[in-house]
């Protein structure tokens, strides 16, 4: 969560124009690349970590169980949610074309319409994918069951998530916006959902991860560079990527969330964490406030003649200030009444 934030804050200093609220002053290329790295990282982490936890849900409940949790902790904030986020990001964008207008930015043309009311899923995107795969999740679980024993997990996001980037002829998915669920995001996220919840049925899987961080790492950084050269040429050449840039590109997702299971299991797993047990129960609320909050303070430096390090320091410090506050703020009224 902490580098999705990190990825969020730094989206406004990016050179390629994404339709984002703002554009700083202040552009690096090198943004563009940290930008994408965290995405296609952080994204498939979080799928797998929530089919992990399925599964371990799922078990401990059954179907019953794992589908009145869903519907609590996924579809109900969503519903609550939705619509107050989508007008926020409808407004941020209005604000951020005014900005744009006035200063260095007038060329960025964001996909938000504030003025249409248009409802977006925004950064909720997450839970509303989450809330298909978890219905995949009962449906196909009977099957998950049959899956060979033998059969090395990690076949299922290499055919789905290569395969689907592959068909795409891309190096990444794009951010889905509307309800009509998007089937190539749907099945490359979906692949990593689905390896958590094979892995979770197998407690021995983790520690070949363990076993293997150093390994996954380099394959990771290998099929990387091959990434960097395509996204390279694609400054000149806006032609598709070639197919065995988008395999490489779901190797490096799949290498980067092995390697970090693996360094987490191995660095962090021994004793307990105060500090990194409060930010993970603070996830979720960083996961829903930090966006809008990012963006505010994206467009009021935006053309601030401060050096863009700087401003990205304060956008990233700010931002997650602001989150821990709100989480502690939940938190604390959480306790005052239950008591």
């Amino acid at each position: 969560m902490l580098a999705v934030v990190a990825g969020h804050a730094m989206a406004s200093f990016m050179v390629t124009p994404i339709g984002w609220a703002v554009q700083d002053r202040s552009r690096f290329l090198g943004c563009d690349l940290a930008a994408w790295i965290i995405r296609q990282a952080s994204m498939p982490a979080f799928f797998w970590l929530a089919g992990y936890g399925a599964r371990a849900l799922y078990d401990a409940r059954g179907a019953g169980g794992f589908a009145r949790d869903r519907f609590l902790r996924i579809l109900v904030p969503l519903a609550i949610l939705l619509v107050p986020n989508s007008l926020a990001l409808d407004f941020l964008w209005d604000w951020g074309r005014e900005v744009g207008a006035r200063g260095v930015v007038a060329d960025n043309i964001p996909k938000l319409e504030g003025s249409e009311l248009e409802i977006l899923l925004g950064h909720l995107w997450f839970l509303y994918y989450l809330v298909w795969m978890s219905l995949g999740a009962l449906v196909l679980a009977p099957l998950a069951r049959g899956f060979p024993a033998r059969m090395p997990v990690l076949v299922v996001p290499a055919v789905l998530a290569c395969g689907v980037l592959a068909y795409l002829r891309a190096v990444h998915t794009d951010t889905p916006l509307g309800f009509i669920p998007n089937l190539p995001i749907l099945g490359f996220m979906g692949a990593f959902f689905a390896w958590g919840w094979l892995v979770g049925a197998r407690p021995d899987e983790l520690e070949r991860y363990t076993r293997g961080a150093g390994q996954a790492a380099a394959i990771a950084v290998a099929s990387l560079g091959v990434v960097i050269a395509t996204l390279a040429r694609g400054l000149d050449d806006p032609s598709p990527p070639p197919i065995y840039a988008s395999v490489a590109s779901g190797v490096f997702s799949i290498a980067a969330v092995a390697a970090l299971l693996g360094a987490c299991a191995r660095f962090l797993g021994d004793r307990p964490r105060p500090l990194l047990r409060a930010a993970s129960r603070a996830s979720y609320t960083a996961y829903v406030v930090h966006l809008p909050v990012a963006v505010v303070f994206q467009i009021s430096l935006a053309n601030a003649v401060i050096p863009g390090p700087l401003k990205y320091l304060a956008i990233l410090t700010a931002t997650a200030t602001v989150c821990a506050a709100t989480y502690a703020m939940l938190a604390t009224t959480t306790r005052r009444s239950r008591t």
